[in-house]
């Protein structure tokens, strides 16, 4: 996720120098470590936080509403945001084609189907990708697809959210 990030932030507009990314090693590391994290960048008055995790088939709603209820103890109501990205964050390079053909990082041709879908139906993003190129991985993939990818044109609504909470933040 934090190649992607990085790679889609200046194409909003976004000073790369007044943003930190913190990356977590899952999402059980995440929600252990993020309380403490939050009431440590509470502190600063100006830090606006947006909380990005996978969802991985499971209750999107339950996701978010712990993550929200981390942000208000820590005392970042009103200054943070939760996106879950519907199912993982192949669905969101899924939703732009055209950053998937301009990569060149693909081996297979994109079926159609992938061409017209809801990414964010998609039970298995990555397992799509991964038909498409053997030995695709998470970081390299992100790294080859994501500096293609065009904040204005995909179909995945997670992605389009996430960047609505990106603009909102840093306005």
């Amino acid at each position: 996720m934090k190649e992607t990030l990085n790679a889609l932030l200046p194409k909003l507009a976004v000073d790369r120098r007044d943003v930190q990314i913190i990356a977590f090693d899952g999402v059980g590391n995440m929600e252990k470590s993020l309380p403490a994290q939050l009431r440590a960048v509470s502190k600063e008055r100006d830090t606006k936080v947006l909380i990005l995790r996978d969802n991985d088939n499971g209750n999107c709603a339950e996701h978010k509403a712990r993550l929200v209820e981390m942000i208000n103890r820590a005392g970042l109501a009103g200054r943070a945001r939760v996106r879950v990205v519907c199912q993982m964050l192949e669905g969101w390079f899924i939703g732009d084609t055209n950053a998937l053909d301009s990569s060149r990082h693909l081996t297979k041709p994109i079926p159609k189907r992938l061409k017209t879908c809801d990414p964010d139906s998609q039970p298995n993003p990555k397992a799509e990708l991964r038909k498409l190129r053997d030995g695709y991985t998470e970081i390299k993939g992100a790294q080859a697809i994501a500096k293609h990818m065009d904040p204005k044109n995909n179909r995945s609504k997670s992605f389009r959210y996430t960047v609505q909470a990106i603009r909102c933040l840093t306005a």
